[in-house]
């Protein structure tokens, strides 16, 4: 598509998922309510629009639908390449960033695990210190040893931190502890498991009630033999101050290919939130294509919650306050900033049109299975449903969110509209029982 024939198309990033004003980002490393206000922490290029030069950034928000104050929180130097992803706790003196400390040269390639503070949320210093390296473990894999995830309970700092395991080819998590922060012992490993794929990536940990979820990316090979970027999620039974555990559920979090490194949070009112990149390693960037200012967006925050033994995702309620107005679809086109609600009864397909110079997004319900397709990669759900199907989906200019059935799957996709406003094609209407469009002011 030449740029010619794009000149009139409206090219926003999103308007209430996060994204950055300028440059590219991808992993999320942590959310935590500070002071008042969310500080949301996300590997950074603040250069280009490409991965390259990567820092850690923070930004600041009320909501986590509008955010602001932008800055790099911390940067690579001339001894340390790479500021790797991580995540962040708070201590009675401020916030500590626990972070991946990449060094590569011609000769070498090394991670380990370093940790920087705060006082203000926006002003962090190191001196790159070590916290886990070859003296805290008895096996240490410096080339894949990467994404701490700090827990914290009754006192006690659990690092997650994501592994290999070599001779069995599986990715693996291991568990230190420490009381300080600082003086870090090896605990446990969770793995090496198959649904870990080769490498796992990203390890997250939260609790509801009285189990825990894990979730995870992972990097496998396709029976193609392309390499596939996956996400995941363990519901534990955890003894953390024993070092044991047992697996209750394993599952996907979302089947899309655009859903991977996600990260757990604690929002405001205690809910165990989650938020991730929404991008793709496995092919081009959608903002390449369409030569868009920014590159990389996240998925709007969901709330976890375990029902039934399995995970459930909702979109986080602070959406539901920017509702302008809602109606019944009645055939006319709508803003692409809104909420969708269909109930079907039946097979059906419907085509969501933007501007006329991109093609549109197709969501078709076929044999029990539903499919989301967008510039010919075709996503499907993992269950198969019954005919009656409840659909809650946000939009926004360049991704598509759907949550099934209450949030017993989801779905998400980068995609594009190009437009300020949407029409939409239905075949089989007379299966679509309900459709309720709710208008987003953001």
């Amino acid at each position: 598509m030449g740029k010619n024939s794009m000149e009139n198309v409206v090219k926003e990033v999103a308007s209430y998922h996060f994204h950055v004003p300028k440059g590219w980002i991808n992993d999320p490393n942590g959310i935590i309510y500070f002071e008042n206000k969310y500080r949301i922490f996300f590997q950074y290029n603040p250069y280009e629009t490409y991965w390259n030069n990567i820092s850690i950034g923070v930004a600041e928000s009320d909501d986590l639908l509008k955010f602001e104050n932008f800055k790099v929180a911390l940067a690579p130097t001339k001894d340390v390449n790479g500021i790797f992803s991580g995540s962040v706790t708070r201590d009675n003196d401020g916030l500590h960033l626990i972070f991946t400390k990449h060094v590569e040269n011609m000769f070498l390639r090394r991670e380990s695990i370093s940790k920087s503070f705060s006082q203000d949320a926006v002003n962090f210093h190191t001196d790159f210190k070590e916290i886990v390296d070859e003296k805290t473990l008895p096996e240490f894999d410096s080339e894949n040893f990467r994404d701490p995830f700090i827990y914290r309970e009754d006192g006690v700092n659990y690092l997650f931190i994501a592994s290999k395991d070599k001779e069995e080819d599986l990715g693996k998590v291991i568990v230190l502890k420490s009381d300080n922060l600082n003086d870090f012992k090896y605990a446990f490993e969770i793995g090496p498991l198959e649904v870990f794929g080769e490498m796992i990536e990203c390890p997250a940990v939260g609790k509801l009630g009285d189990e825990y979820v894990l979730i995870y990316s992972c990097i496998t090979q396709r029976k193609d033999g392309k390499t596939a970027h996956l996400n995941g999620y363990l519901i534990l039974d955890m003894d953390l101050e024993n070092s044991n555990y047992s697996i209750l559920k394993h599952g996907v979090i979302d089947n899309a290919i655009d859903f991977y490194a996600p990260q757990l949070f604690a929002t405001k009112d205690n809910e165990l939130g989650m938020i991730s990149w929404l991008n793709s390693y496995d092919y081009d960037p959608i903002e390449h294509k369409y030569d868009l200012p920014t590159c990389g967006i996240y998925s709007y925050p969901r709330i976890l919650e375990i029902e039934n033994g399995e995970l459930i995702q909702k979109p986080y309620k602070e959406i539901l306050k920017r509702v302008k107005k809602q109606y019944h679809y009645c055939e006319k086109e709508f803003p692409v900033k809104s909420m969708l609600k269909i109930q079907a009864n039946g097979e059906f397909k419907i085509e969501f049109k933007g501007s006329e110079n991109v093609e549109p997004v197709e969501l078709l319900f076929y044999k029990s299975k539903l499919y989301l397709k967008f510039n010919d990669i075709v996503s499907e759900s993992i269950k198969s449903f019954s005919d009656e199907l409840t659909l809650l989906i946000l939009l926004d200019y360049t991704s598509f969110e759907v949550f099934i059935n209450l949030g017993k799957e989801t779905l998400s996709r980068r995609v594009f509209f190009g437009s300020d406003s949407i029409s939409i094609k239905i075949t089989n209407p007379e299966n679509i029982k309900n459709m309720i469009i709710a208008e987003l002011e953001i």
